[in-house]
């Protein structure tokens, strides 16, 4: 069977054909050249490189091509006519084998998604309202919370009760060009819609795990106080419930 566990990028990329391998390492080293500030990592078993603590670009090799993303729409826009020969599908650049790989645009590419990542870091009132430090605002309140632990999760730090079990904080950054700086995190049955529909302006239905219950919470719309009860009765909603030991008889 294939491997699947990788720890490294150097080690996803080994697990290709020969071939195929060469062709990876243009891309990483096209994308470490652009960005030397980003650093390499794996999350769900792909390669990448993560900027600030957020995914940059991830790629992929596979039989008939390699892969690029996340591609937005304002990317694509930008690029047009250079990727006119590839093949765009949900956010991602696919890039045929048969053709060289075009080191110099994948540059490009790397450093238009650095841009990207730094003027969302700006934010559109100032630095204190910005991406960085309402993850630093985030990470704060969300560490003050007993065995913590953050990583990338779909490209989102995502931080839980403990080392890789029990997700009670997602920071997502313009999720599917949707705009919002915002958290998802889970909530007590019944909070959702009344939040909600008490405060649209800061509260919303996030996708995926918006029919579990969870809300979505616009960060430049709420003060930490808030916040802190939010993530505080998160973190205990998604702490393991532990099983009380059998009384003897």
């Amino acid at each position: 069977m294939a491997k699947t566990d990788f720890k490294s990028v150097n080690e996803y990329i080994a697990s290709k054909p020969k071939n195929l391998q060469a062709i990876l390492r243009q891309v990483r080293d096209a994308i470490s050249k652009a960005v030397p500030a980003a650093e390499a990592m794996i999350s769900y078993q792909l390669p990448g490189y993560k900027l600030n603590g957020t995914a940059l670009l991830y790629f992929a090799g596979w039989k008939q091509h390699y892969s690029l993303y996340p591609a937005s729409d304002a990317l694509v826009a930008a690029f047009k006519d250079e990727l006119a020969h590839c093949e765009l599908r949900k956010g991602t650049i696919r890039f045929p084998l048969s053709e060289p790989v075009p080191a110099d645009l994948i540059e490009r590419i790397a450093r238009f998604r650095a841009k990207q990542l730094t003027m969302r870091d700006k934010g559109k009132a100032g630095h204190k309202k910005g991406r960085e430090a309402q993850l630093e605002r985030v990470r704060r309140i969300c560490g003050a919370m007993p065995s913590v632990s953050e990583k990338l999760s779909h490209g989102a730090p995502t931080f839980f009760v403990e080392k890789d079990k029990g997700v009670f904080t997602m920071f997502v950054d313009n999720h599917h060009e949707d705009g919002r700086l915002a958290v998802w995190l889970p909530a007590p049955p019944g909070l959702q819609s009344a939040l909600i529909e008490d405060a649209p302006a800061t509260y919303f239905k996030p996708p995926y795990v918006g029919p579990g219950g969870w809300i979505g919470i616009q960060l430049d719309q709420i003060g930490d106080e808030a916040l802190e009860i939010h993530v505080r009765e998160a973190w205990n909603l998604a702490v393991p419930k532990k099983k009380n030991p059998r009384q003897r008889s």
